[in-house]
């Protein structure tokens, strides 16, 4: 039996490193990262959905729950509508947080709204300057923990965790007093328009 010519050899070796090529590509092409979650979460520009919403206040031993639906438009705007306990519009800006009535409320609502659009829309470049960012998980399951960077905003904000698979599932915010705000969003289904 003769033995394999140099070339024969030198084909086997290129073969063999093509293969390894081939079968790497593919992990390198579905690599999950915060802007590729930031580009996914982009694909959906407008959404239309439920919500659940749990406010637990450590110092009082209760919670305060409610829910509705909710109308999101990337960029511009979430409107809240509130459905139980008692019905109520809100609509949350870059701006400002504006109730049924057209008041502005609270005071300093507009930073309030922006963090929430920010969060909603995985704005994560915008979010980086006041938070350490984490994510885990992966296309079908991540979860990204926010962790504020400055004392001033942790003496208001302990986390944040976000949450979900195609569109964010889940929201909840500590607070260094113990306080928790927990939203479930579902039934979430894309808008055809920009539609408030």
């Amino acid at each position: 039996m003769s033995q394999p010519t140099l070339a024969h050899r030198a084909r086997r070796l290129l073969s063999l490193m093509l293969a390894c090529v081939c079968l790497a590509a593919p992990l390198g092409a579905y690599a999950f990262d915060l802007a590729t979650l930031q580009q996914r979460l982009a694909q959906t520009p407008s959404l239309a959905g439920k919500f659940t919403q749990q406010r637990r206040l450590a110092d009082l031993g209760s919670s305060l729950d409610s829910s509705g639906n909710f109308r999101f438009v990337r960029g511009q705007r979430v409107v809240w509508q509130l459905e139980r306990p008692v019905e109520e519009r809100i609509e949350l800006t870059p701006e400002a947080i504006v109730n049924g009535s057209g008041d502005r409320t609270p005071p300093g609502g507009e930073q309030v709204a922006r963090l929430f659009l920010q969060l909603l829309e995985g704005d994560w470049q915008a979010l980086a300057s006041r938070f350490e960012i984490a994510l885990a998980g992966n296309a079908e399951a991540w979860q990204v923990t926010l962790t504020p960077k400055a004392k001033a905003l942790r003496e208001r904000i302990s986390s944040i965790a976000l949450d979900g698979g195609r569109y964010i599932d889940h929201l909840t915010l500590h607070t260094p007093g113990g306080d928790t705000l927990a939203v479930r969003l579902f039934d979430q289904h894309p808008l055809s328009g920009d539609a408030p």
